[in-house]
């Protein structure tokens, strides 16, 4: 019975195993094709969930209404990642392929393994464990950024591939968005449910996980700008209709995702968005669509927040975070001003990626029984205390190599270029909000999710670089 026992439970990690195996292998048999397995291994990501929080019963029932979540090994597929990135790079090298210049995000991406190797010898030295200072609630999960966009970098070949990545965005927004909507009218949502399992707030919701509401950012994006932004020169009804549909289906997932971060962080890609659009779009979408869409999101909203907060008005956004409030909810606060006060402690280095605050017991969701340390429900602050001002300049660091190359890109880009350029700059923007007040960093999906954003228009600038010099 203890074999069964063992057998049944090690079923997720043979599974992650196996797929990392097969997206090695694949990419070693197409070593001159990179693209397939990104595709591959991105599309793990878009599908599966990883967090098992605000669920009850998804490891008791492992099937495909939960898509995996809790059951896969996310991290066997990073080193799945690496052995790709190996082969690719032989490949690269045996077939001569033009050399493709090294892309600023990289290099503080480099930055981040060098203070990871830092923290390592400084905690092995202070005598801690390996786990706890290469533990997901430091900043390991950024360093494991750098290999897939340099994947990504190395698979922008010509304009055909980036029309392959951008329809991919689409179909699998459309499909995600499909799928959560059909689970919420007819299955009862997203049984990670946090309101309704631990809150009682009697609400369905169609995706808890952030990743999951990103993912339908990025097709969602991709799907404006080829809609509104500047269009393809051969009009296909077929997929322009796909396009349509993507969007009002995103909107809709995301905003009964009940999330208040994806809320504020599909106001922020949104603007971004109807700043881009053509004179003749803007206006209508602002008259219109706009209006129906803050509507939807205030009833929402307040089917959440009015069942859960006492503060009324704009105030009870952040209800948990108002020092008058008692109970669990003003543990948020508390949480944060622990963290801001060991940051006091150590500003420039930090306390170390194992490192926890000061009375981390009094917040309930901190697990006392393990050593590896805090984690925050703010990505910008974790970095803080972790790494200091050290971790914060190679945070803003990534941010500023981003903008810079995305200025420096051509204002005339092709329309499949401009789509994808445009889901990286949504993406980054949507997430915003939950590096501010979330926990993107503990999340190997996230950050990869996060990786892909930051690598989508260096993998443009390379297909556009080759294109031009006739590679």
């Amino acid at each position: 019975m203890e074999i069964l026992q063992f057998v049944f439970l090690s079923i997720p990690y043979i599974l992650a195993l196996g797929l990392a195996l097969i997206i090695a292998i694949f990419g070693g048999a197409v070593i001159g094709r990179p693209i397939v397995p990104l595709v591959l291994y991105m599309a793990v990501f878009f599908i599966f969930a990883q967090s098992t929080y605000g669920s009850l019963e998804v490891r008791a029932a492992p099937t495909i209404y939960f898509r995996g979540v809790g059951q896969l090994f996310f991290p066997a597929l990073l080193w799945g990642l690496l052995v790709v990135l190996v082969w690719t790079w032989m490949g690269r090298k045996f077939a001569g392929a033009p050399p493709v210049p090294t892309p600023s995000v990289v290099l503080w991406l480099w930055g981040w393994f060098a203070l990871l190797l830092t923290h390592t010898a400084w905690g092995v030295f202070s005598g801690h464990e390996w786990a706890d200072i290469l533990s997901v609630n430091g900043f390991v999960n950024i360093v494991w950024m750098l290999p897939l966009i340099v994947l990504m970098v190395w698979s922008g070949r010509d304009e055909k591939t980036l029309i392959w990545v951008a329809r991919l965005l689409v179909l699998t927004t459309l499909a995600k968005s499909l799928f959560g909507l059909g689970r919420w009218a007819f299955f009862g949502g997203d049984k990670s449910n946090v309101y309704l399992n631990f809150s009682r707030i009697e609400i369905k919701l169609t995706f808890f996980d952030i990743g999951d509401n990103l993912v339908l950012m990025l097709g969602a994006a991709v799907a404006v700008s080829l809609l509104l932004i500047r269009r393809e020169t051969a009009r296909n009804r077929l997929w322009d209709s796909a396009y349509a549909l993507t969007v009002v289906l995103a909107l809709a997932c995301i905003t009964l995702s009940y999330r208040r971060t994806a809320w504020v962080g599909l106001a922020l890609a949104a603007m971004l968005l109807i700043w881009k659009m053509n004179a003749r779009a803007r206006v209508p979408v602002i008259l219109a669509v706009l209006p129906l869409a803050i509507g939807g999101i205030v009833y929402a909203a307040s089917l959440r927040l009015g069942a859960r907060s006492q503060v009324s008005g704009i105030m009870s956004f952040i209800y948990d975070l108002i020092s008058s409030q008692t109970g669990a909810e003003t543990q948020r606060a508390l949480e944060l001003r622990l963290a801001w006060e060991a940051f006091a402690t150590s500003p420039i280095v930090g306390i170390g990626s194992w490192g926890r605050f000061a009375s981390s017991n009094l917040i309930a969701w901190q697990d006392q029984t393990s050593s590896a340390g805090a984690f925050l429900h703010s990505g910008v602050l974790l970095i803080a205390m972790k790494a200091g001002l050290i971790g914060l300049i190679l945070l803003g660091g990534l941010g500023w190599a981003f903008l810079s190359h995305v200025r420096r890109l051509p204002r005339e880009l092709n329309p499949t270029a401009t789509a994808l350029v445009m889901a990286g700059c949504c993406g980054l923007l949507f997430m915003l909000p939950d590096m501010l007040i979330g926990t993107p960093f503990r999340q190997v999906r996230t950050t990869q999710l996060i990786a892909f954003c930051l690598g989508l228009p260096f993998m443009v600038a390379v297909a556009l670089k080759l294109k031009l010099n006739g590679k």
